[in-house]
C-alpha cells in the first residue's frame, strides 16, 4: 500500500517499486530538466511524472525495467491521480505511457528534452536508483556519478555542451515569464476595468483559476493566477475589452498582453427614488425604522417629514 502523499506541488516525480508500492522523489522540476533528465530517467526504472499544469501524468518506463513494474505502473498512476484529485483538488490529467528511446514529442516538448539514440551496457542492476527514503544517493547530489548504463551520446564532452541545449533554456525561459506575470500584476488597472487574462511571450495565457479543496468534510474554494491550456476555442474576437501592453525598451520586445474588461457602472438611485421608495411605507414602519436606527423623529412630524429625516441620516452615515 503506497504512502499518504504530504506534499502537493505542480511537478511531482514518484518511483515504482516492483511490490507496486511508490514513493515521491525529493527533486525539482530544475534539477530534473538538467542533462536531458538522466538524474532521474534511468532504464532500470518505472517512474511517474506529474505536470499538472499541462493536465498530464507521464508513466516512463526504462527500456531495462522489470516486466511486473511496468504493468503495475498504470494502476498506480491511476492511484496517484485519485489521491491529487481527492486531497489536493488537482485537475484530472491525462495519463501518458512514454518508452525510454521512443518518447512521444508531447514528452520532450513539456521538459525540454532531446531525442537521443540509445544503446545500453548493463554494469551492475543492483546499483540503488534511489534510497528508500526517496532522497537521492550522496553520489548523484555530489556529481551524478550513478553509472549503470553507458549511453553512447551521453559522453563528457555532451555534458560540456549541455548547459546549450532548449531544456536548460526552456527552464530559464518558464521562470522569466512567472517573473513577468509578477509584475504585471503589481500595476494598477485603470479605473472602472478588471484583469480578464494575459497573454505572456509568445504563448502563454494565463488567467484566474479556480481550485476546491476537502478539508475536514467542507470544500474550500481558492483562486489564483494560473497558465491556461485547455482552450475551447481557436479564434476570439474581442468586443469590449481594453488590451495593455508591456513592451521592454531594453529587449525591443513585447512581454505580455493584458487583458482588460470593462466593469459595468451601477446606477446610484438618486433622491427622488429614495424619496418615492420610503413614500410606500406606513408612518408606523418609518417611525420603527427610526427608532431601529436610534432617530430622534418627533411625534408632531408628519410622513414627508420623517421621511427627511431617514434620507438625512443616511446621507451622513
Amino acid at each position: 500500500m503506497s504512502k499518504m502523499l504530504e506534499i502537493y506541488t505542480g511537478f511531482m516525480v514518484f518511483e515504482v517499486k516492483d511490490n507496486g508500492e511508490h514513493f515521491k522523489l525529493e527533486i525539482n522540476e530544475d534539477k530534473f530538466c538538467h542533462h536531458n533528465g538522466d538524474i532521474v530517467l534511468h532504464p532500470l526504472q518505472v517512474v511517474i511524472i506529474v505536470k499538472e499544469e499541462l493536465r498530464r501524468i507521464f508513466i516512463w518506463k526504462g527500456v531495462s525495467s522489470s516486466v511486473r513494474k511496468k504493468f503495475i505502473a498504470s494502476r498506480v498512476a491511476s492511484e496517484i491521480q485519485r489521491e491529487l484529485m481527492n486531497l489536493s483538488a488537482f485537475h484530472r490529467c491525462k495519463i501518458v505511457s512514454v518508452d525510454q528511446g521512443d518518447e512521444p514529442e508531447e514528452f520532450l516538448d513539456a521538459f525540454g528534452f532531446q531525442k537521443i539514440s540509445i544503446k545500453f551496457e548493463l554494469v551492475d542492476p543492483n546499483i540503488p536508483f534511489m534510497t528508500e527514503t526517496g532522497q537521492l544517493p550522496t553520489s548523484l547530489n555530489q556529481r551524478i556519478e550513478l553509472k549503470t548504463v553507458t549511453i553512447e551520446n551521453l559522453k563528457k564532452k555532451r555534458f560540456s555542451e549541455e548547459k546549450k541545449q532548449p531544456s536548460y533554456e526552456r527552464l530559464k525561459k518558464d521562470q522569466r515569464l512567472k517573473e513577468i506575470l509578477k509584475d504585471v500584476l503589481k500595476i494598477d488597472v485603470p479605473e472602472n476595468f478588471k484583469r480578464k487574462n494575459i497573454l505572456i511571450g509568445n504563448s502563454k495565457l494565463y488567467g484566474m483559476v479556480t481550485r476546491k479543496a476537502e478539508i475536514f468534510c467542507e470544500v474550500v474554494e481558492e483562486r489564483e493566477w494560473g497558465n491556461i491550456s485547455n482552450i475551447s476555442q481557436d479564434i476570439f474576437e474581442l468586443e469590449g475589452y481594453k488590451l495593455r501592453i508591456h513592451f521592454n525598451k531594453g529587449l525591443g520586445e513585447i512581454e505580455a498582453i493584458e487583458i482588460l474588461e470593462k466593469i459595468p457602472s451601477v446606477k446610484k438611485p438618486s433622491t427622488k427614488d429614495i424619496v418615492d421608495n420610503y413614500k410606500k411605507w406606513t408612518v408606523k414602519q418609518l417611525r420603527q425604522f427610526c427608532r431601529d436606527k436610534g432617530i430622534k423623529a418627533p411625534a408632531s412630524f408628519r410622513k414627508a417629514e420623517i421621511i427627511r429625516l431617514i434620507i438625512d441620516f443616511n446621507a451622513s452615515n
